[in-house]
């Protein structure tokens, strides 16, 4: 299995995508974190799920984007976060393993709902 690369942006380019109308997914994420290589084998799919039904997608680096990360109060890596409008409304993750599994299931009851 492949591991996701995730494309590192400005924080211009974060605000801008969790900003635009609609729902949005924030993949919050560091080269350096275990538990976050731990999940990119499966985030691909994670992505591909979310973004099938328009939901918008945007890689997050904790290092480069400390400012964005900062001003959502995400201090846990790995975290897959939901903007609608602008707002944060909910992120699955906060500095622990996270299982495949349980974050399908969290895109389809808040991204895909």
């Amino acid at each position: 299995m492949q591991l996701y690369k995730p494309e590192v942006v400005s924080d211009e380019a974060v605000n801008q995508v969790i900003n635009k109308p609609g729902k949005q997914i924030m993949f919050l994420t560091a080269d350096w974190c275990g538990d976050c290589k731990a999940i990119k084998p499966f985030v691909q799919g994670i992505k591909d799920l979310a973004t099938s039904k328009g939901a918008g997608w945007v890689d997050a680096d904790r290092d480069a984007n400390i400012d964005v990360a900062t001003a959502q109060g995400l201090r846990g890596i790995p975290a897959f976060v939901l903007f609608e409008d602008g707002k944060q409304l909910d992120h699955i993750g906060n500095g622990e393993r996270l299982n495949p599994k349980d974050v399908t299931a969290w895109v389809e009851d808040k991204v895909l709902a």
